[in-house]
């Protein structure tokens, strides 16, 4: 059993660490030493990988579907009260096994099961291992909003295996890479242009190069761990890491979560980018730069965007938890590296900005 430690975050409670192994055996078995444990499994990944079962055997194994309406708070009642009458206690601990919808929902419950409880994770999907799996936020829907709910509630340790990457679907792999993306932006020039030059490595409908994947998610983490350890209740710098998520939420929004997350994401950065343009920030010369080496993982959802009402899009922008006021605080960009945050007019320059990008760029 051979895990390698990747980074250790320091939280407001204590340290925790992110560590690499090959197999899913290997991560299971580095658990085995866990008293009371309730293992929280989404519900696709739990028939995929029949090892899970066969690891943990006579424990307390609670599947969840992972969709966004099973992320909203109504939905989590049921499987809160099943946690309860599992039998787990206090000095417990949950193992959450899925991608991001389960790790918000893992991550929640053991923030508020007896006003806490141990959690650790295996992420599943590229996203969070890349993104998603640092910084411990959970996000939960309520009614029609998205993420309007939450908690900071930072796990013991989370364990990364790239053996998950092979069964996903290539769409979960571009939406991956959108937040790896994002990231090596706000790096740098160079950081963004080198990830450029190696992604036509990563093709669908073949196996996944691990040594390519696992370089840019180690260094996804690199970056992201300042922002966290620096501002874990995300009241100042780490705000940066929203760049393109305001928009990109209010595309995932109005496709009904059709559009993977990180593809939107994607295509709010390019729709930041081209605000940013028009506030004088950042030349089209940059922008065309970005549109070029991104389109590859957007299409064909940016032509989506056109099928949407504009009052859907605006109509969500309203509601992010960043608007106020008629106004809504957004990252916009000066340059690779240089993402700042800028107090926005939703009716004057947003809801131009927005329709006119949706209407000329995609």
């Amino acid at each position: 059993m051979s895990l390698t430690e990747i980074s250790s975050i320091r939280s407001r409670s204590h340290i925790y660490t992110i560590e690499e192994t090959e197999t899913l055996e290997d991560a299971l078995k580095n658990l085995q030493t866990l008293s009371n444990v309730l293992f929280l499994v989404d519900k696709n990944v739990y028939h995929l990988f029949p090892k899970i079962r066969n690891q943990i055997q006579g424990g307390k194994v609670i599947t969840i579907t992972a969709t966004e309406e099973q992320k909203n708070l109504a939905n989590l009642t049921p499987i809160i009260l099943e946690c309860i009458e599992s039998d787990i206690t206090k000095s417990g601990n949950i193992v959450v096994i899925g991608g991001g919808v389960l790790q918000d929902i893992g991550c929640f419950i053991a923030s508020i099961l007896f006003r806490g409880i141990s959690w650790y994770m295996i992420p599943t999907t590229l996203l969070a291992q890349a993104d998603s799996c640092l910084g411990s936020k959970s996000s939960i829907n309520i009614g029609k909003y998205k993420n309007q709910l939450g908690t900071f509630n930072p796990p013991r340790k989370i364990i990364i295996t790239p053996e998950f990457l092979n069964t996903l679907p290539w769409d979960e792999i571009r939406s991956g890479m959108g937040e790896i993306i994002k990231l090596q932006m706000i790096k740098g020039e160079i950081q963004f242009h080198e990830l450029v030059s190696e992604l036509p490595s990563i093709k669908p409908n073949c196996l996944i190069s691990a040594t390519t994947i696992q370089k840019w998610v180690n260094r996804s983490i690199e970056v992201k761990k300042p922002y966290v350890e620096n501002d874990e209740f995300d009241q100042g710098i780490r705000n940066i890491l929203n760049y393109g998520h305001t928009f990109g939420h209010a595309y995932e929004s109005a496709s009904n979560y059709t559009i993977p997350h990180g593809i939107s994401v994607l295509l709010g950065i390019l729709t930041a980018t081209y605000l940013s343009v028009r506030e004088g920030l950042v030349t089209d010369a940059h922008y065309n730069d970005v549109k070029a080496n991104l389109r590859q993982w957007y299409d064909p959802f940016g032509k989506k965007l056109k099928q949407f009402k504009s009052d859907q899009i605006i109509n969500a922008i309203r509601k992010d938890k960043k608007a106020e006021g008629g106004m809504i605080n957004c990252i916009l960009t000066r340059g690779f590296g240089k993402m700042e945050k800028y107090r926005l007019d939703i009716d004057k320059t947003i809801t131009s900005g927005v329709t006119s990008f949706i209407k000329t760029e995609m």
